[in-house]
């Protein structure tokens, strides 16, 4: 067709025009997306009837594998429903004390939970002689008409941030009272887990739904070996359970002085005690706080570093004065005192010589510097296992903020202390109480208790109630007990090497071989416990009333038997008959 030269003119003023389309499809459309729908399902089906074969053979529990969102994944539970209670989990019983209570609180009831680390477990023992279960002794006897309930939620080596979680969970099992005894932990983990915590809401809830998933709990047991391995890349995650650095062969050489990290942990254990705090609050359960205590007499520093740009000549010069400290402090106190100030001179930051300046100091009869030098030498242990000044000093800041009781476990365990400087008269190793001071602090916890009208005041309970009571509990417990916490310490003493530090504390004076004495006494080796003793009474006589003391300790205590041995051992020294004859009547009456 020929169009002339106008027309196309004419055309191109024209809207172009198209054939009609096709009428639409809109049942084609739909069936499209139900086919990928479908297959969606069909593809999903599998993994949804393997979590629910999963659930009813009650394998893979959440619990029980690695949670890489390591104490922040609130779907990890402590207890769990067992019939019409609530029991420990039995996967998280390496690390806690198994503990059960009524899935339904009685009308009387009056239940506690305690929180805190191995301190509140009972190591080196077990819960038999944490002070929760002689607090729960003591209420039971002072206030007949309530059912008390005290659950022991301490673990071992666990530090602030892994116990917030659970302390949320017991907010939900009825609580009368939340118990904090915290502090002692929070260097032993190597973490930085601000990622972690700066997640979304939305991240946070789905990372958790996730988490409660068996396929995920068995896929990362299948994907990742060892648990003590597993964290979330580049993240900073931790572990499910406690992986202490210690626990690795290179865990002494990974401490070193880091005054940035150091202030990073106080600042996040100021953080999770105050969200505790909070929490606790605003489901209007009471706390109480417990200041600990820890050995300074008779714990050296776990680790010590020279002070940050020392020469290597000025490092000699130092060495030079410390060996020769060493050399004299046999035969001569103030002449080591003398060169351990000359190295101090040259370098005052490492914790050895604090130590060494606190035991001259100590031995001389210079009670207040010794003080003063053995508590800088815990401050300054580059491997701080004992509870850094800072953290106790919060808790007393938080305690009068917030007015919470706060019951000084510390300042008591120094009272009781000769010269108020804390050793093996009152701790076991490095931090753990012995008996006496888990009953004292169930007794202090009560009292105050009684004193904040969280509870109404006690029925009178007499000395001989309580000690019968005391004596008729640790009868109870099988012969093995104590000597297995003999063994527990040596274990952990080889956890902390402390063979390489073995010269700094063998006793050299009466008071340390009888505090030494008293150690193996609590730990069930009376052998080893009576040479102590014998070393301290040939040192100095006085030593003899010393113990006839420590046997009626030990009889308060409940514990009538070690108390009659001690003085029996004791009537064989004397030169009279008639004074034997009134030591052997004295040991017959602590085994009524």
């Amino acid at each position: 067709v020929s169009l002339s030269k106008g027309e196309l003119i004419a055309m191109s003023d024209q809207p172009p025009t198209f054939p009609p389309r096709s009428p639409a499809k809109p049942l084609a459309h739909v069936r499209r997306w139900d086919f990928r729908l479908a297959a969606i399902v069909l593809g999903l089906l599998p993994l949804v009837l393997a979590e629910l074969a999963l659930r009813v053979a009650g394998i893979a529990e959440p619990a029980s594998g690695t949670d890489a969102l390591a104490g922040f994944n609130r779907q990890l539970r402590l207890f769990e429903p067992v019939g019409d209670r609530w029991q420990t989990i039995r996967s998280r019983e390496p690390f806690f004390q198994p503990q059960s209570f009524a899935a339904v609180k009685p009308a009387n009831g009056y239940r506690v939970f305690c929180f805190g680390g191995s301190t509140v477990y009972g190591h080196p023992y077990l819960a038999d002689t944490a002070f929760p279960k002689w607090l729960e002794l003591e209420l039971a006897a002072t206030q007949p008409g309530r059912r008390t309930e005290v659950v022991n939620c301490g673990g071992i080596s666990y530090a602030s941030y892994r116990l917030a979680p659970i302390v949320r969970e017991v907010l939900g099992h009825q609580p009368d009272l939340v118990v904090l005894a915290l502090g002692h932990n929070e260097f032993l983990e190597d973490r930085t887990y601000q990622p972690l915590k700066a997640r979304s809401a939305a991240r946070r809830w789905w990372e958790d739904r996730l988490s409660s998933l068996r396929l995920v709990t068995l896929f990362r047991g299948w994907l990742h070996a060892p648990v003590k391995d597993q964290a979330i890349a580049g993240d900073g995650g931790l572990p499910l359970e406690v992986h202490a650095r210690l626990d690795d062969a290179t865990g002494y050489a990974s401490y070193h002085r880091d005054p940035k990290w150091h202030a990073q942990v106080i600042a996040q254990f100021e953080e999770n005690f105050r969200a505790m705090l909070a929490a606790c609050r605003a489901a209007k359960v009471p706390v109480l706080i417990v200041t600990l205590g820890s050995n300074m007499r008779d714990c050296p520093p776990f680790k010590s570093e020279h002070r940050a740009g020392l020469s290597v000549e000025e490092e000699l010069r130092w060495q030079a004065e410390f060996d020769a400290g060493t050399a004299s402090e046999r035969r001569d106190l103030k002449a080591a005192l003398a060169h351990y100030e000359a190295a101090a001179k040259l370098d005052d930051q490492h914790a050895l010589l604090a130590f060494r300046l606190a035991r001259c100091h100590d031995r001389i009869g210079n009670f207040e510097a010794a003080r003063e030098h053995y508590l800088r030498a815990k401050e300054l242990d580059v491997c701080p296992l004992r509870m850094v000044e800072p953290v106790e000093a919060f808790q007393r800041r938080i305690a009068s903020e917030t007015q919470t009781p706060l019951v000084d476990a510390r300042r008591a365990t120094e009272a009781r202390s000769p010269q108020g400087i804390p050793g093996h008269d009152e701790f076991l190793d490095h931090v753990h109480p012995n008996v006496a001071g888990h009953q004292w602090i169930a007794r202090a916890i009560a009292v105050t208790l009684a004193e904040t009208r969280l509870l109404p005041v006690a029925d009178p309970w007499s000395g001989e109630a309580r000690r019968a009571m005391y004596r008729a509990h640790l009868r109870m417990l099988p012969a093995s007990y104590f000597p297995n916490g003999l063994r527990r310490v040596e274990w952990l003493e080889r956890w902390a090497k402390r063979a390489r530090l073995r010269d700094e504390t063998e006793p050299a004076d009466a008071r340390a071989h009888l505090h030494a004495g008293f150690r193996w006494l609590d730990l069930g080796d009376a052998d080893a416990a009576w040479a102590e003793f014998q070393s301290a009474i040939k040192l100095r006589p006085e030593s003899l009333a010393e113990l006839l003391r420590h046997a009626d300790d030990l009889s308060e205590q409940g514990r009538g038997e070690a108390a009659a041995m001690l003085v029996r051992r004791l009537a064989e020294l004397a030169r009279d008959g008639e004074t034997r004859q009134r030591m052997e009547a004295t040991a017959t009456g602590f085994l009524k």
